[in-house]
C-alpha cells in the first residue's frame, strides 16, 4: 500500500512540475536518418554524427513544488561536442508530435549553420543563428513561429519569477518573439530561469581541448579481460589526475556512504571484481570522472601481438603509405607502416554441407558470364574464307583495291575488368549472428561463394584482407593474387582467415589501390566487405578515421577505381554515405544474406 501510495505521489507532484505529453513523444532514432540528410542537405558538416544526449545539470529557478518533486536540476539540451551533434533521445514537451517533430528538424537546421561570433554568449549566439536560418530559408517561418509560441507557453509567468530572474526573462521572451529585433547588449551574460529546448547550447571547450590532448598524447591500454559496455548517450565528464600516493588505511561509518555519485581516486584491488551493472551506475551519476592513468594490476593477452611461433609469417618489411590529417588539411607522408602477412595454415577445414550446392549453383549461373565469341569479316588473313567478302570483292573489279580482305576469324570479347575483394579482419568480426555462425564465418562463406562463381566466369580477381594495430603495424593478407587460379590453395587460404585486431583502413584502401594499378585493364573495382567504420586504438578513432578513409577513396577515384562498400554495420548509415557516397555502398541488414547477395551485387555492378 505504501509503495502505491508512493507511485501515485511521485507521479502526481512531477506532473505538476514538468510540462509533458507521453501520448505526443517523438523519439530521436524514429527520425534519426531523416535528420541526418536533412542536416547535411542544409550544409552541415558532413562529418558529424547525430546521436542522443543524457541529461545535464542546468543552473535554473526551482519553485518550492520543484524542490519537493526533485525536478529541475537536470535537463536533455542539443549541443556539439567534438564531431558529434547531440540532441534529446525523446521530445514530448509540446501537445501535438507535428510540434515535437518540427523541434528536432529546427535543432539541426541551427546546428547546420552553429558559427557565430557570440558563441560564448547563449541568447546572443541562438539568436544570430536564429537570423540566419530564417533569412537563408523563409519557409521555417510558420515553424519558427509555432515553435516559438509553444515555447513561451511552457514558460513559468513573469509573476511567479524572483525578481533577479525577471529581467533574463523578458529579454528572452523578447528574443523569442522577434529574432530580429535588437534586444540585448553585446557581450551581456545572462543566467536562463528555465532552460529554451529549441536552442542550443554551449559546448565546454575546456574538456573538448583537453580531451584532444589526451587522445592526441596517450593511448590507453586494454586489458583482454576487460568487459566493453557501450553507451550511446552523452555525459558530462570532468577530467582527473591521478594521485601518486602510498596505499593507506580508510576508516568510515557505512551509514555515512549515501550513494555512489562521489570520485573517490582510489586504485583497485585485483581481487575485486568487475561491476555487472556499470551502465546503470553511469546513467545515475551526474559526472563521469575520467582519468588517464594506469591501474596498479592488468593483465595483457589477446590485444598484444602474438609470439613469433604462433603468429603469421611476415611476407615484408614496412612499407610506408601517407595519411590524411583533416586537421591540418595535407597528406602526411610515410606516416603508416604496412607488413605483407601470409596467413598460418594449422589445421584442415571443410565448407558446410549445404554450402557446396549453392557454390556449384553459381558455377552455372556465372559460366554464362564468360567471353564469348564472334565472328570478324574482312579481314586480311584468319580461320576461313569470307564469301561475302569475296563476292563483294569479284563484283566490284573496276575499282582499284589494293588489298583483298576476303577471310574472316573467330576472336573473343573479353570484359576488361578486374576486382579486388578487400575484407576488414578486425576484432568486430569475432561477434556472433546467431548461435552457430560468427560474423567472419559469413565472410569466410561469402568468398568462397564470390570467388567460384568468379572463377567459373574466367574473371580476373583477388582478395585481401586488412587489419591493424595502430599506424606502424597495418597488416595486409594478399589471399589471392590475379594470376593465381581459384584452387584449393585458396580455398584453404579463405579458411585459415581469423579476426585480428583493429580497422585502420585509409592505409590498406591506399595499398590495394596500388596493386589495382598494376594492372593493365581499363575497369578496375575495389569491393571493400566490412562490419564497422574506421578505427584503431589512437587518434584514428573517431573523425580522424573517417576523414583518412574518405581522402583514400577519393584518390582511388581519382586514379580511375571503383571503390564499393558493402556493410553488415547496423549504424552504417551514419558515417557511409559520407565516406562512399550515396551510390557507392549498400547495408546489409542481416549478416547472414551477405554470402547470398554478394554474388547477385558483384553481377549487378558490373553489367
Amino acid at each position: 500500500m505504501e509503495e502505491w501510495v508512493g507511485e501515485k505521489w511521485h507521479h502526481f507532484i512531477t506532473g505538476k512540475t514538468q510540462r509533458r505529453y507521453p501520448q505526443a513523444a517523438i523519439r530521436l532514432e524514429d527520425v534519426q536518418t531523416q535528420l541526418a540528410v536533412y542536416f547535411r542537405a542544409l550544409g552541415g558538416d558532413a562529418g558529424v554524427s547525430l546521436g542522443h544526449t543524457s541529461a545535464k545539470v542546468v543552473q535554473a529557478h526551482r519553485n518550492w513544488l520543484h524542490i519537493i518533486a526533485g525536478t529541475g536540476k537536470k535537463a536533455e539540451l542539443a549541443h556539439f561536442s567534438r564531431d558529434h551533434l547531440y540532441l534529446p533521445e525523446v521530445l514530448e514537451c509540446h501537445p501535438t508530435r507535428a510540434l515535437n517533430q518540427s523541434l528536432y528538424f529546427w535543432l539541426a537546421a541551427l546546428a547546420s549553420l552553429n558559427q557565430s561570433p557570440h558563441a560564448k554568449h547563449l541568447i546572443e549566439h541562438n539568436q544570430y543563428l536564429t537570423r540566419q536560418v530564417l533569412a537563408r530559408w523563409p519557409g521555417l517561418t510558420n515553424i519558427y513561429t509555432s515553435l516559438s509560441q509553444a515555447e513561451l507557453n511552457n514558460r513559468p509567468a513573469l509573476s511567479s519569477l524572483p525578481h533577479q530572474w525577471q529581467h533574463t526573462e523578458r529579454l528572452l521572451r523578447l528574443v523569442l518573439t522577434d529574432p530580429h529585433g535588437n534586444h540585448t547588449r553585446k557581450g551581456e551574460t545572462a543566467q536562463l530561469s528555465q532552460p529554451v529546448i529549441m536552442w542550443l547550447q554551449s559546448t565546454d571547450q575546456a574538456l573538448a581541448t583537453k580531451g584532444r590532448q589526451d587522445q592526441a598524447g596517450h593511448t590507453p591500454q586494454h586489458s583482454a579481460d576487460q568487459v566493453h559496455t557501450a553507451s550511446h548517450k552523452r555525459h558530462q565528464a570532468e577530467h582527473t589526475d591521478t594521485q601518486e600516493e602510498e596505499g593507506g588505511f580508510m576508516s568510515f561509518r557505512l551509514e555515512s556512504l549515501f550513494s555512489w555519485s562521489e570520485f573517490i581516486n582510489l586504485e583497485r584491488s585485483e581481487d575485486d571484481s568487475g561491476d555487472e551493472d556499470v551502465m546503470r551506475v553511469a546513467e545515475d551519476l551526474d559526472h563521469l570522472s575520467i582519468n588517464q592513468g594506469e591501474a596498479g594490476h592488468t593483465i595483457k593477452l589477446d590485444l598484444d601481438l602474438p609470439g613469433s611461433d604462433y603468429d603469421d609469417v611476415q611476407l615484408s618489411e614496412g612499407i610506408l603509405l601517407p595519411e590524411w590529417d583533416h586537421r591540418k588539411q595535407r597528406l602526411q607522408k610515410d606516416h603508416c607502416a604496412l607488413q605483407l602477412m601470409a596467413l598460418r595454415l594449422t589445421e584442415t577445414h571443410h565448407w558446410p554441407t549445404e554450402l557446396k550446392p549453392q557454390a556449384n549453383r553459381l558455377r552455372r549461373q556465372f559460366e554464362a558470364l564468360k567471353p564469348i565469341s564472334y565472328w570478324q569479316n574482312k579481314q586480311a588473313d584468319g580461320d576461313e574464307i569470307d564469301f561475302h567478302a569475296v563476292l563483294e570483292h569479284r563484283s566490284s573489279q573496276q575499282q582499284q583495291a589494293t588489298d583483298a580482305n576476303l577471310f574472316r576469324r573467330r576472336a573473343p570479347v573479353n570484359r576488361d575488368l578486374a576486382t579486388l575483394i578487400l575484407t576488414d579482419l578486425s576484432l568486430s568480426t569475432d561477434a556472433h549472428v546467431n548461435n552457430d555462425k560468427k560474423v567472419i564465418d559469413v565472410i569466410k562463406e561469402s568468398l568462397f561463394l564470390l570467388s567460384a562463381g568468379l572463377s567459373a566466369a574466367d574473371e580476373r580477381f583477388a582478395i585481401a584482407g586488412f587489419t591493424s594495430r595502430k599506424r606502424n603495424h597495418v597488416r595486409y593478407y594478399p589471399i589471392k593474387s590475379f594470376e593465381q587460379p581459384f584452387d584449393q590453395r585458396c580455398e584453404e587460404q579463405i579458411q585459415a582467415i581469423r579476426p585480428a585486431y583493429y580497422t585502420r583502413m585509409g592505409a590498406a584502401i591506399r595499398y590495394a589501390t596500388r596493386q589495382l594499378n598494376t594492372q593493365n585493364n581499363n575497369q578496375k573495382l575495389l569491393l571493400i566487405l566490412t562490419d564497422g567504420k574506421p578505427n584503431d586504438l589512437d587518434i584514428y578513432e573517431g573523425r580522424y578515421g573517417l576523414e583518412d578513409t574518405r581522402q583514400a577513396i577519393t584518390e582511388a577515384r581519382q586514379q580511375g577505381l571503383t571503390p564499393f562498400c558493402v556493410s553488415i554495420d547496423y549504424q552504417a548509415a551514419d558515417y557511409l554515405p559520407y565516406l562512399f557516397g550515396n551510390q557507392g555502398f549498400i547495408h546489409l541488414n542481416n549478416a547472414l544474406d551477405l554470402p547470398r547477395k554478394l554474388p547477385r551485387l558483384f553481377v549487378q555492378l558490373t553489367q
